[in-house]
This record gives structure tokens, C-alpha cells and sequence, in this order.
């Protein structure tokens, strides 16, 4: 704009017809993570690793022959899940949770935070600077700083009374 260009800046978005092809759905997972375990992703492996190893979670991604024998999350690795299969494993998670990529540094911007959000699960990612420009965070989502952080929040929010729905719905 300042060089006389007309611009926007526009954020990643959720396409509300994915609940149209997604239809009914009903939880059949506790807490889930869909995505990466590249080397690009190498700190939020090592966290979800951490994660994993305190509370029970499911994974599905791409990049997991990668990860060691012993890892935990090949313990509870299903699969690579893409387009409407992983929009409906996002959809049947009570909590589907998020981290950045290692180079997005403190800046909040990635497709989960709007995918999981959008088809109404609870979303627990990373804490970034800018999270609250998008979101009011512990109101539409749940942000953790570290792995211990994390696995609390999860326990938090799946027990009885852990105002889980509330914050998926908003």
C-alpha cells in the first residue's frame, strides 16, 4: 500500500461446505494431532514425543517412517490422513491439537488452527504473540508454552468439567 499498490492481507480460512461433506459425525477420539514429523518439524515431534508420554494420543501424518523405533507416537500412529479423511478425524476428536512449524518462530499461521476450529473441536496449540489477533485465547482456543503445559490442558479439558465443549463451540 505504501508503494501506491492496492493490497489485503488475508489469513487462512476454514470452508464452512467441508460440515456439509463431512455430514453427522461423533467423537471417537480423546485427543488427536494430524500433521508432519519432518525435519522441519523436528522441535514439535520432540514435544509431541514429551506430549505423548504423559497423556494418551492419537497421530496421523506423513513423514512417520522418519521417527524412531522406540518413539511413542509410532505407539499410537494410524496413518497419513488427507482432504475429508482428515477433516473427519479432526471432527471425531474431542481435542485435536496444533504446533507451528520449527521456522514460524513466534507467529501463529497455519491451516490447523482454522481446520480443526472450523468443524467445532477443541483446539490446543501453541502459544505464539499474534495467537490473539485471531483468536481470544481460553475462550475459542486452548494455547500451552510447554510439553508438561500441554498434557495438563488435555487432562484439563477432558475431564467432566473441563468446559471442553464451550470453548470447541465458540
Amino acid at each position: 500500500r505504501s508503494q501506491g499498490v492496492r493490497s489485503e492481507y488475508l489469513r487462512f480460512a476454514f470452508e464452512p461446505r467441508v460440515l456439509e461433506l463431512l455430514g453427522p459425525v461423533q467423537s471417537r477420539y480423546d485427543a488427536t494431532f494430524v500433521g508432519g514429523f519432518t525435519g522441519q518439524h523436528a522441535n514439535g515431534t520432540r514435544l509431541f514425543e514429551d506430549v505423548a508420554g504423559r497423556v494418551p494420543v492419537q497421530f496421523w501424518g506423513y513423514g512417520a517412517d522418519s521417527l524412531p523405533q522406540d518413539s511413542v507416537i509410532r505407539k499410537s500412529y494410524h496413518d497419513e490422513a488427507w482432504g475429508l479423511q482428515m477433516y473427519r478425524v479432526l471432527a471425531e476428536s474431542r481435542i485435536s491439537l496444533n504446533r507451528h512449524i520449527d521456522r514460524s518462530q513466534r507467529f501463529a499461521n497455519n491451516m490447523r488452527l482454522f481446520e480443526t476450529t472450523g468443524v467445532g473441536t477443541l483446539l490446543v496449540t501453541d502459544w505464539k504473540e499474534n495467537l490473539s489477533e485471531m483468536f481470544e485465547v481460553g475462550k475459542e482456543v486452548v494455547a500451552y508454552r510447554t510439553p508438561q503445559e500441554c498434557a495438563e490442558l488435555i487432562a484439563y479439558y477432558l475431564a467432566p468439567d473441563g468446559s471442553r465443549r464451550a470453548v470447541a463451540q465458540a
